[in-house]
């Protein structure tokens, strides 16, 4: 889409997350109320210091490894786990363990 073909409002509030992700792939979306340019939805500019530059989230991928440094995460749910089950206010979840 050329910046001057434009979108109104409903197409707008419809595609938004699309609209979201060719922004952040440079895109500039003008958007139309009856027809008439009120908005423009793009890239943050790098002329403006002030403001944060938007990045792409890492989806699941990014959790690879996040907890490679936890020296102790089997302690710790293990600890948690035992809190829970030692709780009075709700039954524990059942759990399988490896052993089973």
């Amino acid at each position: 889409m050329t910046q001057d073909e434009g979108l109104p409002v409903a197409v707008v509030k419809r595609d938004f997350r699309r609209l979201l992700d060719a922004a952040e792939n440079g895109q500039r979306t003008l958007i139309l109320r009856h027809g008439r340019p009120v908005a423009e939805l793009g890239p943050i500019r790098s002329d403006r210091p002030d403001l944060p530059v938007a990045r792409r989230p890492g989806g699941l991928l990014a959790w690879l490894g996040a907890f490679s440094d936890w020296d102790t995460l089997a302690s710790d749910i293990a600890e948690i786990v035992a809190a829970r089950h030692a709780a009075a206010d709700r039954p524990p979840p059942e759990l399988e363990s490896k052993n089973d």
